[in-house]
């Protein structure tokens, strides 16, 4: 499995309560466009990342766990592309052919 795989894994794996992933689909674009607001209006970009964060917390709060972010920040990077697949229907089917190669792997 390669770094991606594993990174996408492990934040795909914290993320499996069904609030906490919703909470994720706001703060995760409130987050990263702060990015973008930042150049027209840094009050408004100020304000979006607490609130991304607060979301994105309450979100492990209410699911239990740490955020990946805190064992390895590259996941705020993996977060879009995790979001992206989520809304496009790619995680469930690419999470149900790893786990189909796992298991005939550990087979062999």
């Amino acid at each position: 499995m390669g770094l991606y795989s594993h990174m996408f894994s492990h934040y795909d794996g914290g993320h499996n309560h069904p609030v906490n992933r919703a909470l994720h689909m706001i703060a995760i674009p409130a987050g990263f466009s702060s990015l973008i607001v930042i150049w027209w209006h840094w009050i408004v970009a100020l304000f979006l990342i607490p609130t991304a964060f607060s979301l994105a917390w309450l979100g492990h709060l209410i699911e239990g766990n740490k955020a990946a972010f805190l064992t390895n920040p590259a996941h705020a990077f993996v977060a879009p592309v995790w979001m992206a697949r989520k809304i496009l229907g790619m995680g469930a089917k690419k999470t149900a052919q790893q786990l189909s190669t796992r298991q005939a792997n550990r087979s062999v």
